[in-house]
């Protein structure tokens, strides 16, 4: 056995606090994230006034937002920006002047569709009612257009 085996490695001094300072940054990172999406943006907090306006100056569309809730909707879809799919709000604007828009939309959500937002797919949700289906579409029609705000 050789003399230098016994020998620990000398590592510099500074790479301890490297690590050190290293972990604070992560830990601050996570922090600042952790209060972001605890207090939402000021894109969901604004989201979350027109849906609040909305159940002031119709009260018949609450029921339609609680199955929107209450279904995987807000998966793919925000109220004032897109997620995967459009946003609630944009969807009313695209749809809103439309004959027959609240069947049309009501058919979409159970039946699903393709390529009507670019390659984007929208799921069918056979589980959905036509009531519950008309009740959303009535929501997502009674919001604003996003340029109102």
């Amino acid at each position: 056995m050789e003399d230098y085996d016994d020998v620990p490695v000398q590592r510099p001094k500074w790479i301890g606090w490297v690590i050190i300072i290293g972990m604070i940054l992560v830990v601050l990172g996570l922090l600042n994230l952790g209060v972001r999406l605890y207090i939402g943006t000021p894109s969901d907090q604004a989201a979350t006034k027109v849906v609040g306006d909305v159940a002031q100056q119709r009260p018949e569309l609450v029921q339609g937002k609680a199955w929107i809730d209450g279904s995987d909707c807000m998966r793919c879809h925000g109220v004032d920006r897109k997620f995967v799919g459009p946003g609630f709000m944009q969807v009313a604007e695209r749809y809103r002047e439309q004959p027959e828009v609240q069947a049309y939309l009501a058919r979409k959500i159970r039946e699903g569709s393709v390529g009507v937002w670019g390659n984007v797919i929208m799921p069918r949700h056979p589980q959905v009612t036509q009531e519950q289906s008309e009740g959303m579409a009535a929501w997502i029609l009674a919001l604003p257009s996003p340029k109102a705000e």
